[in-house]
């Protein structure tokens, strides 16, 4: 019985789809359909275990479903503990309310940011790839080109020329 992780994305840049098996990292498979890329994907599990055997690699342990309880218990200094209580009170919800949202919030900024890079990356790629021309960026409807000298139009900068505010 097959028993490691499967992710399956379609890809455009190949058009088909792609499986990766996270245990193996590196081992992609392809298929034009999702069923083929897995079948891909298993024969290619099957040979890495065999060379791993061979070789006498330790053989990776399959990812499997893990329970939470949803408790953890957390160590702090207390001058941090008594000033998370004092916001806590201020905002009228519990310690563990409270704690819960800073780490919420810290969550998704710590993924925007990710996201952000990754965007900036390819926009700095095709930068690169193109030189700067044809380069644009579309906000709200509107659509702004990067001009040869590698600097945004004025509109691009100043929401008011744009009539926004």
């Amino acid at each position: 019985m097959f028993k490691y992780s499967i992710n399956l994305l379609w890809s455009e840049e190949d058009d088909c789809y792609v499986a990766t098996v996270s245990e193996f990292p590196g081992l992609s498979a392809f298929g034009e359909s999702p069923e083929e890329a897995i079948k891909e994907a298993k024969i290619a599990v099957d040979g890495f275990l065999r060379v791993f055997k061979e070789d006498g690699c330790l053989i990776p342990k399959p990812n499997t479903l893990k329970p939470f309880s949803g408790q953890t218990r957390l160590r702090l200094p207390k001058s941090l503990h008594a000033t998370l209580n004092q916001e806590a009170q201020k905002d009228g919800v519990s310690l563990n309310t409270y704690i819960i949202s800073l780490l919420s919030e810290r969550h998704v900024a710590k993924q925007l940011e990710k996201e952000l890079t990754e965007l900036k990356n390819i926009v700095l790629s095709s930068i690169l790839l193109t030189g700067g021309h044809g380069i644009q960026a579309k906000s709200d409807g509107h659509t702004f080109k990067l001009n040869d000298d590698m600097k945004w139009p004025e509109a691009a900068v100043n929401p008011k020329i744009l009539g926004n505010s």
